[in-house]
């Protein structure tokens, strides 16, 4: 069995998320001669609706890549280049996260199985920031690889970033199919529909007992230690 897991709310419980103050100390530091704060913030809540069209397109809006260059071409000043590291800080600025109770048991345990692991995420944050995130609550460690859609530039449910991921497991485990895989993630339009389309099994964590209108989820449960704890692993 290999296991690929979602990430946000699926692994880190986001307890509170604000743009704004990750924001603040890259405007301090880059901006604050060029623009208000509040002159930056709007921008951002302009440039957070983009996105939020582009996901419904399908494709990724990534943090670096592609919104850094807008500050610069509407504030002035060169691109502002980011580390890896910065980039982690910048995240880690604008979430409070946690990660859930049981969930480093869990990963232990299938470690100790030699059960395979990784995680497909939407993120707007490339996969080596997600990565050192990962690494600050004390879990990377277990994960083979880290998907970002930031890297691959379109977003779940895209058979094309399932398909992406799929090709590079079954590249390194030739003995294995899709039917060896396990997808486990919290959102039924993403998580959930998206690995069912790719052909893959799924876990869909259902904290609400919502109905599973389409039948895409093959095991449902509402915590996610309840992997270890049932037949599904």
């Amino acid at each position: 069995m290999i296991l690929i897991f979602d990430l946000f709310q699926t692994l880190v419980e986001v307890v509170r998320m604000d743009f704004n103050l990750g924001l603040k100390p890259f405007w301090n530091e880059h901006y604050k001669d060029k623009c208000s704060f509040d002159e930056i913030r709007a921008y951002g809540e302009e440039l957070f609706l983009h996105m939020q069209g582009l996901h419904k397109q399908g494709f990724e809006f990534p943090f670096v890549k592609d919104e850094l260059p807008l500050y610069a071409e509407r504030f002035g000043g060169d691109v502002i280049s980011m580390s890896i590291e910065e980039e982690a800080a910048f995240l880690s600025r604008c979430n409070e996260e946690r990660v859930y109770d049981g969930l480093l048991e869990m990963l232990d345990l299938f470690a100790k199985k030699e059960i395979p692991m990784y995680v497909l995420s939407n993120s707007g944050f490339r996969a080596d920031a997600l990565r050192l995130m990962l690494d600050s609550h004390g879990i990377g460690k277990y994960f083979k690889k880290v998907w970002s859609s930031a890297d691959f530039g379109k977003v779940k449910p895209s058979a094309d970033f399932f398909n992406m991921a799929i090709g590079e497991v079954l590249s390194q485990y030739h003995d294995a199919t899709r039917e060896d895989i396990l997808f486990i993630g919290d959102t039924y339009e993403t998580d959930i529909a998206g690995a069912h389309n790719a052909s893959l099994r799924t876990v869909w964590i259902n904290r609400n007992d919502k109905p599973d209108d389409n039948g895409f989820a093959t095991y449902q449960i509402k915590d996610i230690t309840e992997l270890s704890k049932s037949h599904i692993v």
